[in-house]
Protein backbone atom coordinates (compact mmCIF):
# COMPACT_ATOMS: atom_id res chain seq x y z
CA UNK A 1 0.00 0.00 0.00
CA UNK A 2 1.10 3.51 -0.75
CA UNK A 3 0.64 5.99 1.89
CA UNK A 4 1.28 10.16 1.50
CA UNK A 5 1.39 13.36 3.69
CA UNK A 6 -2.39 14.20 4.78
CA UNK A 7 -2.13 17.38 2.53
CA UNK A 8 -4.80 16.08 -0.08
CA UNK A 9 -8.78 15.48 -0.11
CA UNK A 10 -10.45 12.18 1.34
CA UNK A 11 -12.08 12.03 -2.32
CA UNK A 12 -8.97 12.27 -3.69
CA UNK A 13 -6.93 9.60 -1.22
CA UNK A 14 -9.87 7.31 -2.03
CA UNK A 15 -9.51 7.44 -6.01
CA UNK A 16 -6.38 6.79 -5.60
CA UNK A 17 -6.18 3.95 -3.41
CA UNK A 18 -3.55 6.08 -0.94
CA UNK A 19 -3.74 6.22 2.42
CA UNK A 20 -1.56 8.10 5.05
CA UNK A 21 1.09 8.58 8.09
CA UNK A 22 0.12 10.12 11.39
CA UNK A 23 3.06 12.44 12.42
CA UNK A 24 2.41 12.11 16.31
CA UNK A 25 2.70 15.89 17.95
CA UNK A 26 2.29 17.05 14.05
CA UNK A 27 0.22 15.96 11.57
CA UNK A 28 -2.23 14.74 13.97
CA UNK A 29 -2.71 18.70 15.74
CA UNK A 30 -3.79 20.08 12.52
CA UNK A 31 -7.53 21.63 12.92
CA UNK A 32 -8.66 19.36 9.66
CA UNK A 33 -6.70 16.12 11.02
CA UNK A 34 -10.08 14.14 11.99
CA UNK A 35 -10.93 13.52 8.02
CA UNK A 36 -7.95 11.75 8.07
CA UNK A 37 -7.94 9.51 10.68
CA UNK A 38 -10.31 6.81 8.56
CA UNK A 39 -7.13 6.97 6.32
CA UNK A 40 -4.15 6.38 8.48
CA UNK A 41 -2.29 3.35 7.84
CA UNK A 42 1.28 4.51 9.34
CA UNK A 43 2.49 6.09 12.41
CA UNK A 44 6.03 8.64 12.54
CA UNK A 45 6.77 9.33 16.43
CA UNK A 46 8.13 12.71 16.82
CA UNK A 47 12.06 13.46 16.78
CA UNK A 48 11.91 17.33 17.10
CA UNK A 49 14.13 18.92 19.80
CA UNK A 50 15.15 15.65 21.21
CA UNK A 51 18.82 13.95 21.79
CA UNK A 52 18.66 9.66 22.93
CA UNK A 53 22.51 10.35 22.74
CA UNK A 54 22.56 13.18 25.30
CA UNK A 55 25.14 13.63 27.69
CA UNK A 56 22.78 15.63 29.08
CA UNK A 57 20.40 13.63 31.57
CA UNK A 58 17.05 15.66 31.70
CA UNK A 59 17.12 16.33 27.89
CA UNK A 60 17.85 12.37 27.53
CA UNK A 61 15.36 11.46 29.59
CA UNK A 62 13.07 13.84 28.53
CA UNK A 63 13.52 12.63 24.82
CA UNK A 64 12.59 8.50 26.24
CA UNK A 65 9.21 9.58 27.53
CA UNK A 66 8.18 11.86 24.75
CA UNK A 67 8.35 9.10 22.20
CA UNK A 68 6.86 6.41 24.88
CA UNK A 69 4.34 8.80 24.99
CA UNK A 70 3.67 9.11 21.01
CA UNK A 71 4.21 5.30 21.23
CA UNK A 72 1.07 5.31 23.37
CA UNK A 73 -1.06 7.70 21.51
CA UNK A 74 0.19 6.23 18.23
CA UNK A 75 -1.49 2.49 19.28
CA UNK A 76 -5.20 3.97 18.41
CA UNK A 77 -4.33 3.76 15.08
CA UNK A 78 -4.52 0.26 13.01
CA UNK A 79 -0.92 -0.30 12.88
CA UNK A 80 1.97 -3.14 13.84
CA UNK A 81 4.88 -0.71 13.66
CA UNK A 82 6.00 2.77 13.90
CA UNK A 83 9.08 4.81 12.02
CA UNK A 84 11.35 6.30 14.66
CA UNK A 85 14.33 8.30 13.98
CA UNK A 86 17.39 7.29 16.08
CA UNK A 87 17.26 10.74 17.28
CA UNK A 88 21.08 10.82 18.21
CA UNK A 89 23.55 13.23 18.08
CA UNK A 90 27.16 13.08 18.60
CA UNK A 91 27.87 16.64 17.92
CA UNK A 92 26.25 19.95 17.23
CA UNK A 93 28.30 23.12 15.59
CA UNK A 94 31.42 21.12 16.65
CA UNK A 95 30.65 20.19 20.06
CA UNK A 96 30.49 16.70 21.37
CA UNK A 97 27.02 16.47 22.70
CA UNK A 98 26.51 12.76 22.92
CA UNK A 99 28.00 9.04 21.88
CA UNK A 100 26.81 5.88 20.44
CA UNK A 101 26.60 3.97 23.91
CA UNK A 102 24.33 6.23 25.36
CA UNK A 103 21.45 5.93 22.17
CA UNK A 104 21.89 2.39 22.05
CA UNK A 105 20.47 2.23 25.68
CA UNK A 106 18.16 5.14 25.20
CA UNK A 107 16.65 2.97 22.17
CA UNK A 108 16.91 -0.51 24.49
CA UNK A 109 14.78 1.13 26.59
CA UNK A 110 12.07 2.39 24.08
CA UNK A 111 12.29 -0.58 22.58
CA UNK A 112 11.36 -2.36 25.58
CA UNK A 113 8.32 -0.02 25.73
CA UNK A 114 7.33 -0.62 22.52
CA UNK A 115 6.98 -4.57 23.11
CA UNK A 116 4.89 -4.18 25.71
CA UNK A 117 2.32 -2.17 23.25
CA UNK A 118 3.11 -5.16 20.81
CA UNK A 119 4.87 -2.57 18.31
CA UNK A 120 7.51 -3.13 16.09
CA UNK A 121 9.72 0.57 15.75
CA UNK A 122 11.42 1.11 12.49
CA UNK A 123 14.53 2.95 12.62
CA UNK A 124 15.01 5.75 9.84
CA UNK A 125 18.18 6.17 8.58
CA UNK A 126 19.18 9.90 9.13
CA UNK A 127 20.10 12.57 7.10
CA UNK A 128 24.18 13.69 6.59
CA UNK A 129 24.32 16.96 7.56
CA UNK A 130 27.09 19.19 6.98
CA UNK A 131 30.32 18.50 9.27
CA UNK A 132 30.43 20.16 12.79
CA UNK A 133 26.57 18.55 12.72
CA UNK A 134 26.81 14.62 13.27
CA UNK A 135 23.76 12.07 14.01
CA UNK A 136 24.08 8.59 14.35
CA UNK A 137 22.68 6.15 11.53
CA UNK A 138 23.15 8.27 8.70
CA UNK A 139 25.98 6.04 6.14
CA UNK A 140 24.29 2.25 5.92
CA UNK A 141 26.75 0.59 7.40
CA UNK A 142 25.99 2.65 11.17
CA UNK A 143 22.46 2.38 10.30
CA UNK A 144 22.00 -1.89 10.28
CA UNK A 145 25.15 -1.78 13.19
CA UNK A 146 22.05 0.25 15.50
CA UNK A 147 19.67 -2.38 14.82
CA UNK A 148 21.81 -5.06 15.96
CA UNK A 149 23.38 -3.39 18.34
CA UNK A 150 20.10 -2.48 19.81
CA UNK A 151 18.98 -6.49 19.61
CA UNK A 152 15.69 -6.84 20.58
CA UNK A 153 12.89 -8.73 17.99
CA UNK A 154 10.88 -6.01 17.80
CA UNK A 155 13.63 -3.16 15.92
CA UNK A 156 13.65 -3.28 12.07
CA UNK A 157 14.15 -0.07 10.00
CA UNK A 158 12.65 2.62 7.88
CA UNK A 159 14.52 3.02 4.64
CA UNK A 160 14.33 6.92 3.46
CA UNK A 161 15.96 7.00 0.13
CA UNK A 162 16.11 10.75 -0.21
CA UNK A 163 18.34 10.47 3.64
CA UNK A 164 20.39 7.75 1.96
CA UNK A 165 21.28 9.81 -1.21
CA UNK A 166 22.49 12.42 1.32
CA UNK A 167 25.03 9.73 2.39
CA UNK A 168 26.07 8.49 -0.32
CA UNK A 169 26.21 12.13 -2.20
CA UNK A 170 29.97 12.38 -0.32
CA UNK A 171 31.55 10.24 -2.76
CA UNK A 172 33.77 11.53 -5.42
CA UNK A 173 32.37 9.93 -8.55
CA UNK A 174 28.65 9.87 -10.16
CA UNK A 175 29.71 5.87 -10.46
CA UNK A 176 30.65 5.65 -7.16
CA UNK A 177 27.76 7.66 -5.28
CA UNK A 178 25.39 5.10 -7.94
CA UNK A 179 26.80 2.37 -6.55
CA UNK A 180 27.21 3.34 -2.82
CA UNK A 181 23.21 3.73 -2.76
CA UNK A 182 22.99 0.21 -2.87
CA UNK A 183 24.27 -0.29 0.23
CA UNK A 184 21.16 0.49 1.63
CA UNK A 185 19.35 -2.03 0.63
CA UNK A 186 22.07 -5.22 1.79
CA UNK A 187 19.73 -6.58 4.54
CA UNK A 188 15.97 -5.97 3.03
CA UNK A 189 14.63 -8.45 5.57
CA UNK A 190 15.20 -5.85 8.39
CA UNK A 191 13.08 -3.00 6.29
CA UNK A 192 9.86 -2.72 7.98
CA UNK A 193 8.85 1.10 6.46
CA UNK A 194 9.58 2.52 3.33
CA UNK A 195 9.93 6.63 2.72
CA UNK A 196 10.24 7.13 -0.80
CA UNK A 197 11.39 9.71 -2.71
CA UNK A 198 13.57 11.08 -5.67
CA UNK A 199 17.01 12.93 -5.68
CA UNK A 200 19.56 13.86 -7.64
CA UNK A 201 23.60 12.61 -7.68
CA UNK A 202 24.86 13.31 -10.96
CA UNK A 203 26.40 16.56 -9.89
CA UNK A 204 26.03 16.13 -5.75
CA UNK A 205 22.96 17.72 -5.34
CA UNK A 206 21.74 16.04 -2.67
CA UNK A 207 24.78 16.61 -0.81
CA UNK A 208 23.71 17.79 2.67
CA UNK A 209 20.41 18.43 0.44
CA UNK A 210 17.45 16.42 1.57
CA UNK A 211 15.47 16.83 -1.45
CA UNK A 212 12.24 14.65 -1.29
CA UNK A 213 11.32 14.89 -5.07
CA UNK A 214 8.43 12.80 -6.70
CA UNK A 215 9.83 9.28 -7.55
CA UNK A 216 10.93 9.73 -11.13
CA UNK A 217 11.99 13.66 -10.75
CA UNK A 218 15.57 12.80 -9.91
CA UNK A 219 17.96 11.09 -11.23
CA UNK A 220 17.89 8.18 -8.91
CA UNK A 221 18.82 4.72 -11.38
CA UNK A 222 15.57 2.72 -12.19
CA UNK A 223 16.51 -0.21 -10.88
CA UNK A 224 17.41 1.38 -7.57
CA UNK A 225 13.13 2.40 -7.61
CA UNK A 226 12.35 -1.30 -9.15
CA UNK A 227 14.04 -2.58 -6.16
CA UNK A 228 12.41 -0.07 -3.85
CA UNK A 229 8.81 -1.26 -5.23
CA UNK A 230 9.84 -4.94 -4.67
CA UNK A 231 10.34 -4.90 -1.23
CA UNK A 232 7.51 -6.04 1.04
CA UNK A 233 6.81 -3.06 3.54
CA UNK A 234 4.58 -0.30 3.24
CA UNK A 235 5.98 3.03 1.26
CA UNK A 236 5.30 6.95 1.94
CA UNK A 237 5.52 9.28 -0.44
CA UNK A 238 6.99 12.05 1.84
CA UNK A 239 6.27 15.09 -0.49
CA UNK A 240 3.68 18.04 0.32
CA UNK A 241 3.32 18.58 -3.84
CA UNK A 242 -0.10 19.38 -5.78
CA UNK A 243 -1.78 16.53 -6.64
CA UNK A 244 -1.12 16.81 -10.56
CA UNK A 245 2.48 16.01 -9.11
CA UNK A 246 1.26 12.92 -6.74
CA UNK A 247 -0.19 11.77 -9.84
CA UNK A 248 3.00 11.94 -11.96
CA UNK A 249 4.55 10.09 -8.99
CA UNK A 250 2.38 7.45 -8.96
CA UNK A 251 2.05 6.26 -13.02
CA UNK A 252 6.24 6.43 -12.33
CA UNK A 253 5.70 3.58 -9.99
CA UNK A 254 3.15 1.91 -11.88
CA UNK A 255 5.61 1.53 -14.69
CA UNK A 256 8.10 0.30 -12.86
Amino acid sequence: MLLIRPCHTPDFLTANHLGVEAHITRYDRLPDWPQYVPFVYGVHLPYANMNLAAFDDALRRQSIEQIKEAIQEGCQYPVDRMVMHPSGAETNEDEIVGCYDRLIGALCEVADFAASKKIILCLENQVLHRPGHRSYGSFASEWFQIQKDVNRSNVMLTLDTSHASTAVAVYTTAEERFARLYDFLAHPELIGRIHWSDACLTHQEALYHDMHLIPGEGDLPLDFHRKIKQLEAVKTLEQRRPEPDVLRGLKFIDSL
